[in-house]
């Protein structure tokens, strides 16, 4: 038995993963290998858990190693200097506490050294599968998606949902265009657009050439949105620019962790549009259109 993302730590989620394990026929003693697509403590937060119970291997990218020892470093909060960050954003100050508050719950996620990391391109050493390792930056820098050639499957983690669409940028490397990379990783699984895809939130489905469109082109509504708004705000700050942009939930439910998520996806379009690297892609999305 294999998992990918067991999930969220605790005993609750523990107790869980042995119901549904249970469900299927398996024990918690049967699981050899817990693979985590991405740091996130919602896929990630059980896996030195299960590995402590059983003994099983965890495998994480070696970029995504690196994302989790900086954002776990306990130098990592006087670097973010988040209420700094929050000040520069232009975020009023009844609205701050709130964010610091979301900011604290999502950074809930501890370090921890993999039993194995691994590279784009590697099959995972698991007897009877075939998984290749497809890195997919984006949503965090490290980021990867597993696919099983001979089933025809893609596991994608939060690169590619049904019907929601990640926040990006939102662990990386210093140096690094989160944005470029979501979008050159978006056309790197276009091989497999005929696989079913297992994402990390809803549901499995099949279609994933015209949900990579559909990513692709919500994401670019948003920089062409920024865009818009540069001469009119020029340094305005993000706070300025995100009020005016279109969320699927409307500016007013922007709250807690969405909010924060909202502002900076805002901040990564916002330098996606000054310093020229979106017109690549607007150019591309104008030739597609075409």
């Amino acid at each position: 038995m294999h998992l990918i993302d067991p999930g969220w730590g605790g005993e609750a989620a523990m107790g869980e993963l042995e119901r549904s394990l249970g469900v299927i026929g398996y024990s918690l003693d049967a699981v050899e290998t817990v693979i985590a697509t991405h740091f996130h403590p919602d896929h990630l937060g059980l896996c030195a858990a299960v590995r402590e119970q059983v003994g099983a291997r965890i495998i994480l990218s070696s970029t995504e190693r690196a994302v989790l020892a900086q954002e776990t470093a306990p130098s990592r909060a006087d670097e973010l200097d988040v209420p700094a960050q929050l000040t520069r954003w232009g975020v009023p100050s009844d609205r701050q506490d709130e964010l610091l508050a979301s900011f604290g719950r999502s950074a809930e996620v501890d370090d921890l050294e993999p039993d194995l990391t691994m590279q784009h391109g590697e099959r995972l050493p698991i007897a009877e599968h075939d998984l290749e390792i497809i890195e997919t930056p984006g949503h965090t820098g490290g980021h990867v998606c597993l696919v099983d050639h001979r089933r025809h499957l893609v596991y994608s983690g939060d690169h590619v949902l049904p019907r929601i669409f990640a926040g990006i940028g939102l662990g990386t490397l210093p140096d690094t265009d989160p944005l470029h990379d979501y979008f050159t990783s978006l056309d790197r699984l276009a091989p497999m657009d005929d696989y079913q895809v297992l994402p990390g939130h809803e549901f499995r489905f099949i279609g994933l050439e015209g949900r990579r469109e559909e990513i692709v082109n919500h994401h670019l509504r948003r920089t062409r949105e920024v865009a818009a708004l540069v001469p009119t705000l020029g340094d305005a700050p993000v706070w300025e620019y995100a009020r005016r942009l279109t969320w699927t939930a409307g500016w007013d439910g922007m709250h807690d962790f969405w909010l924060h998520s909202a502002l900076r996806q805002t901040e990564l379009h916002k330098e996606f549009v000054e310093t020229g690297r979106a017109e690549r892609w607007l150019s591309v999305a104008a030739s597609r259109d075409g």
